[in-house]
């Protein structure tokens, strides 16, 4: 099943036809029911702010690239833990590199990445600047978790 993704994510991002299918299946009324040109427009990047603001996002929205997209990366798992401890939802810091381990299972990609062709990323961690300004890398996520001005 992850092999199949992976060829339809390379699918999807490989033309424009294929983007204009996609969301011709996506906006269908027993999927999202809009307009086909509503996810397209997301999909090539382009918003509306509703107050007649439009723009052109250069880091639209991929569904392969090269297969970086669909990477369980330990560092992205481990961020969401983060996210679950600053709103509640975790009372206590969780042993966050072993859960993402336990629950992004890189083994299973990494089978299905050969069996499609897919190039592996060069480590399962990854880092990020994020909207607030702040880079998350998964190095101390108890410590990022905890650092939040506003948290649950």
């Amino acid at each position: 099943m992850t092999a199949a993704i992976l060829d339809a994510s390379r699918w999807i991002d490989a033309s424009l036809a294929n983007k204009q299918k996609t969301a011709e299946t996506v906006a269908q009324k027993s999927f999202v029911n809009t307009d086909t040109e509503v996810i397209v427009g997301r999909m090539l990047g382009r918003y509306e702010n509703g107050l007649g603001r439009s723009w052109d996002d250069k880091n639209h929205m991929k569904f392969f690239n090269e297969g970086a997209v669909n990477f369980p990366y330990l560092s992205d798992g481990m961020w969401f833990m983060t996210q679950h401890k600053r709103w509640g939802l975790l009372k206590s810091d969780p042993d966050y590199l072993a859960v993402a381990k336990a629950v992004n299972r890189i083994d299973i990609y990494k089978q299905a990445a050969t069996a499609a062709g897919v190039a592996l990323p060069k480590s399962d961690m990854r880092s990020h600047k994020l909207i607030d300004g702040v880079v998350w890398d998964g190095k101390d996520p108890k410590k990022y978790a905890a650092s939040f001005k506003i948290m649950a």
